[in-house]
């Protein structure tokens, strides 16, 4: 232990004094939604952003088909994605990506891709089934950029053939001020 780090021990009724507020904080803090990863707590707002791109030519550096923004004071958990086109892909014919903060064409060292959403080469998810659900939510903070990209490898270029994704989520406020005291 450090020599600037005091503990301080309670006897007799600062003991109970010290429990008191402690279990007065616990009962402050009991309706907190500790399940953030699997479940949107009572707070939450959905969050259902999709988009389109006409496919480019083959060997052309990666659109961004999808760009969305968290909003100021708000996290946004990412529950499930979808990576995919308006025709069949072959696995290898097209590469998705999502990552946050890291524009299209920019040199951007700071970047962070998402773990296991980096150069997907093959179909996630449907409009038509279901989105494909992420095991465990990512987690965007305030005003961070998501975006999804695709790079063609081997598909048809131009309309009417077009990257199309989806993120699909919630957002919840990153300060909850609703009990003021």
């Amino acid at each position: 232990m450090s020599a600037n780090r005091v503990v301080r021990m309670l006897s007799g009724s600062d003991a109970v004094r010290g429990a008191q507020k402690f279990l007065e904080a616990l009962q402050d803090r009991r309706d907190q939604w500790p399940y953030v990863h699997c479940f949107p707590p009572p707070n939450a707002v959905d969050v259902f952003v999709t988009g389109a791109v006409a496919i480019p030519d083959q060997g052309d550096d990666a659109v961004e088909v999808l760009r969305y923004q968290v909003n100021a004071g708000k996290r946004f958990f990412l529950r499930a994605v979808i990576l995919g086109a308006n025709v069949t892909i072959v696995p290898g014919q097209a590469l998705f990506t999502v990552d946050r903060n890291n524009p299209v064409g920019v040199v951007n060292k700071q970047f962070m891709p998402e773990h296991g959403l980096t150069n997907v080469s093959f179909q996630l998810g449907s409009f038509t089934v279901e989105p494909f659900v992420l095991q465990r939510a990512r987690e965007f903070g305030p005003l961070d950029i998501v975006r999804v990209k695709g790079e063609n490898v081997g598909l048809s270029a131009g309309d009417p053939n077009f990257f199309q994704c989806g993120l699909f989520g919630f957002e919840v406020p990153t300060l909850d001020v609703r009990s003021v005291k």
